[in-house]
């Protein structure tokens, strides 16, 4: 009777500790959403190939601007850079560095691009992979050009594309190296931006703006 009450015990703790342990699992997977990476992973989502690896930490190019950021090197001279914010006023200030910086290194503009043509063909070929990514969100938008001597390319915000309680933001930069003749690389760049595109209705996707300018009417941009 004695061994019997002892192993009841024992069972008896053992669920305890089981059911503690599955708790925590449960809220902690609920604290960072379903089926999505903790922090530190989460500038890969943008990057196409990256879970197959071949990723690197952030590039010389640009300020550090946020702890979770990734680059990844693609063909002929192309590569993106990826930085990951959890929090609003985080992201708010690391724009706002960002658009200073490009400021006084280079030359910075707004731009329409429309990646519609880009986007079917990425869903053809998801279809016939049998892969799947939601690309609710625009397909015109606006976006920031920058050319300099190091790199040229297009910066792109993503604000809250998984859910619209969520804090998720994602600066993306879709660059080539070496050349400041960004009108005739965008073509290539903008099938980059559609392998990239991740975004539900909730979400939205923008240009960079430094803090003077949130509100002012950016409709005057030169399309593409």
């Amino acid at each position: 009777m004695f061994y019997k009450k002892v192993n009841k015990k024992i069972a008896f703790l053992v669920f305890i500790i089981i059911a503690i342990v599955g708790t925590w699992f449960i809220l902690d997977i609920l604290s960072i959403g379903p089926g999505l990476p903790p922090p530190e992973a989460m500038p890969k989502w943008y990057i196409p190939g990256a879970w197959q690896g071949n990723v690197q930490s952030c590039t010389s190019f640009f300020p550090q601007i946020s702890p979770y950021c990734k680059s990844r090197n693609y063909s002929e001279g192309k590569f993106m850079i990826v930085w990951y914010f959890d929090d609003e006023s985080k992201f708010l200030k690391g724009e706002d560095t960002l658009y200073q910086y490009l400021n006084a290194n280079g030359n910075v503009f707004q731009q329409k691009l429309n990646i519609s043509t880009e986007l079917q063909e990425k869903i053809k070929r998801d279809k016939a992979n049998n892969s799947w990514g939601p690309t609710s969100g625009p397909h015109l938008f606006n976006a920031t050009g920058y050319e300099s001597l190091e790199t040229s390319g297009y910066f792109l915000v993503y604000k809250r594309p998984f859910l619209k309680d969520r804090e998720d933001y994602f600066i993306a930069y879709y660059g080539i190296m070496g050349t400041m003749n960004l009108t005739e690389e965008t073509p290539a760049l903008k099938k980059l931006i559609a392998e990239s595109y991740y975004m539900s209705k909730e979400g939205k996707v923008d240009n960079l703006m430094a803090e003077d300018e949130k509100g002012k009417d950016n409709s005057l941009l030169s399309w593409f």
